[in-house]
């Protein structure tokens, strides 16, 4: 199958699939993804963006936290879509990429605590590294569960 031939079979999975299509043809683009991720150019990086972060507006919640367990620790993860997930609502699709993904930047962060949950911000605390940015928001928002983490990583800046 030709790229053009796929992003079109994409597009009609997208807009007239079944959900049970959509689950199926995220998984492929994912596994496509994954399989040659440290190969890819930031082009071809941008577009995997783009086609996934349509696909995640377009599956259930247990579909975008399989997403995000998988995307969560690779590097050059597509940051767009990894944001998305980062500041989706349900705590298990967010979690993954909000503990460990190195794809989002500490203004994403920040916002991300100043505006979610705090299982959030909780999950934003159980990073490896947290700047003095990230971390004072955490202190400032945080619940005592979130604080006491917080003052448990070894790697927090305050």
């Amino acid at each position: 199958m030709t790229n053009r031939a796929l992003i079109q079979d994409l597009k009609r999975t997208l807009s007239s699939g079944t959900d049970a299509q959509r689950l199926v043809m995220l998984a492929r683009l994912t596994d496509l993804f994954l399989a040659d991720a440290d190969r890819f150019t930031l082009e071809q990086i941008k577009l995997f963006d783009e086609l996934l972060t349509n696909f995640v507006a377009a599956v259930d919640t247990e579909a975008r936290a399989k997403l995000a367990v998988r995307l969560a620790s690779i590097s050059n993860a597509p940051a767009g879509v990894i944001r998305t997930l980062a500041f989706d609502n349900q705590i298990d699709v967010a979690r993954p990429v909000l503990r460990l993904s190195s794809a989002l930047a500490d203004y994403d962060l920040v916002a991300n605590a100043n505006t979610k949950s705090q299982q959030h911000l909780l999950a934003i605390s159980e990073r490896r590294t947290l700047s003095e940015a990230v971390t004072d928001v955490l202190v400032t928002r945080g619940d005592s569960e979130v604080a006491h983490s917080v003052a448990s990583n070894a790697n927090a800046r305050f």
